[in-house]
C-alpha cells in the first residue's frame, strides 16, 4: 500500500497523464519527464515462469493506458523537436497494427499476428534473417522479454514485449540509423481479452484474429426425437473457462439454483403439461463478476412445411356423388399460409384463402382444411396444393376410389438422415424409396419421398486441435482442411469451425461463406495442451435446432489432458444427437520415439493411453455411423499429406452420397418417435439413420 501511494504522489508531478494513468494501473516506480521521452520502461515483471510462457496467446490494447503513437509524435513536432516525413510514415502505419496482438512459439520460432491479421515469423536464434527486399529482423530473448528488431534502409524498429502482472506491455522504439536524435519512442498496454471485448474493435476483421474463448454452454436434457419433456429433468451446463466459478440456473427468466462447484448441473421443474418454455445458464468467476451466459427454448414445436390428405369421405348431395376432402396443412415457426387450392384431376375446383389468425408467423402449427367436391368418378383423384406466402408450394394428391376411410389430421412428417454402403464400405447410390423399410411400433409405413444430397442442405462443422503438438502437422493440414471445406460445400450449405487447444474457441459460427471460412483458418495457430472432449461436446451442441443433413469432423492428434468435461459426456450426447462423426487421428507419438530413444518408457506409456482413447473415438464413430481414420505421419503407407487427403476424400463421398428419407408418422405430436430403417435390396446395409430437425 506505501508503494501505490508513493507512486501515485510522485506520478503526480509528471504532466503526462498517459504516464500516470500507467503508473496507477501497474504500481511502477516513479515516471518523471523522461518517461514521456526516452527512458527505458522500468516496469516490475511478473515470475513468467518458462522464458515467454506468460507472453503467448491473444490480447487486446487498453485504450485508457496506452499512449497514442499519432498524438506523440504531434506533440515531439509542436515541442520543436524534429520529426520527418519518414517517421510520420512510420508511426502512422503502427496504429492500425496496435489495436490487437497474437503471440505464439511454434519450435524454434515465434509467430506474432497483428490487428490488420499480418503475420510476422521469425526463428529464436538471436540473428538476423531477411523478411523482404531492404528488410531483415531478428529476435532477442531476456529474462522473460521479447524483443523483436526489424531494419529497413532508413529505419530501425526496437518493440519489446513483456508481461506485467495480468498485464502485457508492449515498447516500441523508432529510430534513425543515421541521426540518433530523430527517434520516438511510446508504450502500448495490453489485456486479455473477454466475451463480448471485440465488439468495441473498430472492424469485423478483429474476429478473424481474435476467436474468444467459450465460457459456458447449456447441454441440453435428454429426449427422444420430438419427444416434449414435463416434470422434472436434470439440465446440466458445460464450463469451458477456467474463470467460472459458480452457475446460474433459470427458467423462463426466473432463477431457480446457483451451484458453485462442478459437476455443473440441477434439476428444473418443467411445465406439465408441456409448453414452451425458456432455460438460461449465467456463469460467474471467483470475485462474481458475470463470465458469459447461454439460453435456449425447450419444448419448441416445428414441423417442416407439408400438406397431407387426412380424410376423404363420401356423401350423396342431391342425387350427385360429392366428397368432402380434408386436408391438414403443417407450417413452419417462420412462415404463414397464404392459400389452399383443391383439384379434382386437372380442375381447379375450391379455393380456400380465408385462414383467420392461423396463418400468422411465430408458432409452428398444423392448419385444418376442407373442401366438397361434386361429380367425382371412380378414376378421378383429388390433389391438394399449399401455397406460403414466401412462394413455396407442396401439394398431395389421391385417387378417389375406395376413398372412405379415416386419416391423422396431425401432420407428422419425419425426416431420416440416411447412409447406405455397399459389401466394401463404399456409399450406395442410385437408391429409391422401395428399398427401404419403415416400421414404428410394429407398424409397416410407407416411405414419402427420398431426397438425395442435391435436394437438402448440409451443416458441417469442422473442429481442428491446435494444439502445440500439432506444430510439425500444421501448415499443411490447415491448407488440407481448408481445400475439404471448399469442395464439401455446395451452394446452400453451411459451415462452422471450432477450435481447441487447452481452452475451446468457435472460430466461426454457421456460414455458407467458403472465402470467410478459409480466413479463419488461415488465422489458426498451434499452441496450448488438448481438450478434445470439451472441443467435441461443445461442437455437437452448435446442431441444436439446425435443420438440414448435418455431420461433424473432428481433427486430432492426441490423449486429452485439459478437459474440463468427463469423456462420457461427449459420447452420450454425441449417441443421443445421433449424427454422423468423423474422426481423423494423426499419430504423433512416433515421431517423438525417432528423435529420442531414451524416451521409449515414455512413449510405451503414451502408447497405451492413445490405444484407450482411440477405443473410445472408435465407439463414438460407431454408433453414430460415422468413421475413425488413424494416420501416422511416419508410417510405412503412403506420405501422410496424400493419406489426409484421400481421408478427406472418403468423408466428402460420404457426405455426397447422404439422402433423406420422409415418412408419416401415426405418433401424436409431442410423443416420441423411434422409427426401425432397413434396407431391402440385397448386398447393401445401412450405416447411419438420423432424425433430422424440420427442414422446410
Amino acid at each position: 500500500m506505501t508503494a501505490r501511494t508513493r507512486s501515485r504522489t510522485n506520478a503526480a508531478t509528471t504532466t503526462n497523464p498517459v504516464a500516470l494513468a500507467l503508473a496507477l494501473a501497474l504500481s511502477l516506480p516513479a515516471l518523471g519527464p523522461a518517461y514521456t521521452q526516452d527512458a527505458p520502461f522500468e516496469g516490475r515483471s511478473a515470475d513468467v515462469g518458462p522464458p515467454l510462457a506468460g507472453l503467448r496467446g491473444p490480447w487486446l490494447r487498453n485504450g485508457e493506458l496506452s499512449e497514442d503513437p499519432v498524438k506523440k509524435s504531434q506533440s515531439m513536432a509542436r515541442e520543436g523537436r524534429w520529426v520527418s516525413s519518414i517517421m510520420v510514415e512510420q508511426v502512422n502505419s503502427l496504429a492500425g497494427r496496435l489495436e490487437a496482438q497474437q503471440i505464439r512459439i511454434m519450435g524454434e520460432s515465434v509467430v506474432l499476428l497483428d490487428g490488420r491479421g499480418e503475420t510476422l515469423t521469425l526463428p529464436l536464434d538471436g540473428t538476423w534473417h531477411a523478411l523482404a527486399p531492404g528488410r531483415r529482423g531478428r529476435v532477442l530473448v531476456a529474462d522473460g522479454a521479447l524483443t523483436i528488431e526489424t531494419t529497413a534502409r532508413d529505419w530501425l524498429r526496437i518493440e519489446t514485449f513483456r508481461r506485467n502482472l495480468d498485464l502485457l506491455v508492449r515498447t516500441t522504439q523508432l529510430r534513425s540509423p543515421r541521426l540518433a536524435s530523430v527517434r520516438v519512442r511510446f508504450h502500448t498496454v495490453y489485456e486479455r481479452p473477454r466475451p463480448g471485448s471485440t465488439s468495441r474493435l473498430p472492424g469485423a476483421d478483429w474476429m478473424d484474429a481474435l476467436p474468444q474463448p467459450v465460457a459456458i454452454r447449456i447441454v441440453p436434457p435428454e429426449r427422444r426425437h420430438r419427444e416434449l419433456l414435463s416434470g422434472r429433468v436434470e439440465v446440466r451446463a458445460l464450463v469451458i473457462d477456467s474463470r467460472v466459478a459458480a452457475v446460474e440456473f433459470l427458467l423462463d427468466d426466473r432463477p431457480t439454483r446457483r451451484v458453485r462447484k462442478p459437476p455443473y448441473k440441477t434439476h428444473i421443474e418443467l411445465a406439465d403439461p408441456p409448453r414452451q418454455q425458456t432455460l438460461e445458464v449465467r456463469a460467474y468467476d471467483t470475485q462474481g463478476e458475470f463470465a458469459g451466459s447461454d439460453r435456449i427454448v425447450l419444448n419448441r414445436i416445428d414441423g417442416p412445411f407439408a400438406v397431407r390428405i387426412a380424410k376423404i369421405r363420401a356423401e350423396q348431395t342431391g342425387g350427385t356423388a360429392a366428397v368432402r376432402v380434408e386436408a391438414a396443412v403443417s407450417v413452419p415457426r417462420s412462415a404463414s399460409l397464404e392459400r389452399v387450392d383443391f383439384y379434382r384431376g386437372e380442375d381447379l375446383v375450391a379455393v380456400v384463402d380465408e385462414l383467420g389468425a392461423a396463418t400468422n408467423e411465430g408458432a409452428a402449427r398444423t392448419i385444418p382444411v376442407e373442401a366438397w367436391i361434386e361429380d367425382v368418378r371412380p378414376d378421378d383423384f383429388v390433389r391438394v396444393s399449399a401455397k406460403l406466402a414466401d412462394g413455396r408450394e407442396l401439394e398431395d394428391a389421391e385417387l378417389f376410389q375406395g376413398s372412405d376411410h379415416q386419416g391423422e389430421i396431425d401432420v407428422q412428417l419425419v425426416q431420416l438422415q440416411v447412409l447406405v454402403t455397399d459389401r466394401d464400405g463404399n456409399p450406395a447410390s442410385g437408391l429409391g424409396t422401395e428399398d427401404f423399410e419403415i416400421r414404428e411400433n410394429g407398424r409397416s409405413l410407407a416411405p414419402e419421398a427420398l431426397h438425395t444430397a442435391h435436394d437438402v442442405p448440409l451443416v458441417l462443422g469442422l473442429a481442428i486441435d491446435s494444439s502445440e503438438s500439432m506444430r510439425p502437422v500444421w501448415r499443411r493440414l490447415r491448407y488440407v482442411a481448408g481445400s475439404f471445406v471448399a469442395t464439401s460445400l455446395a451452394p446452400g450449405d453451411r459451415a462452422f469451425l471450432v477450435d481447441f487447444d487447452d481452452t475451446v474457441r468457435l472460430l466461426q459460427p454457421l456460414t455458407g461463406n467458403k472465402a470467410l471460412l478459409s480466413r479463419r483458418l488461415d488465422r489458426l495457430l498451434p499452441g496450448g495442451g488438448t481438450a478434445l472432449h470439451d472441443g467435441l461436446l461443445f461442437s455437437l451442441l452448435q446442431y441444436r435446432s439446425e435443420p438440414g443433413r448435418r455431420a461433424l469432423v473432428v481433427v486430432t492428434d492426441g490423449v486429452d489432458l485439459d478437459s474440463r468435461s468427463r469423456w462420457e459426456q461427449a459420447a452420450d450426447f454425441a449417441e443421443h444427437l445421433g449424427l454422423p462423426i468423423y474422426f481423423i487421428e494423426l499419430d504423433q507419438s512416433v515421431k517423438a520415439v525417432i528423435r529420442n530413444s531414451s524416451l521409449a518408457d515414455r512413449f510405451s506409456e503414451e502408447t497405451l493411453q492413445r490405444e484407450k482413447a482411440r477405443r473410445r473415438l472408435r465407439r463414438i464413430s460407431r454408433q453414430t455411423g460415422g468413421r475413425l481414420f488413424h494416420i501416422e505421419p511416419l508410417g510405412d503407407e503412403l506420405p501422410w499429406t496424400e493419406r489426409i487427403e484421400q481421408v478427406f476424400d472418403q468423408i466428402e463421398a460420404d457426405l455426397r452420397h447422404q439422402h433423406v428419407l420422409t415418412y408419416y408418422s401415426d405418433q401424436p405430436p409431442g410423443a416420441p418417435i423411434e422409427p426401425e430403417i432397413r434396407v431391402t435390396r440385397r448386398g447393401l446395409s445401412l450405416r447411419s439413420a438420423v432424425p433430422l430437425e424440420a427442414i422446410e
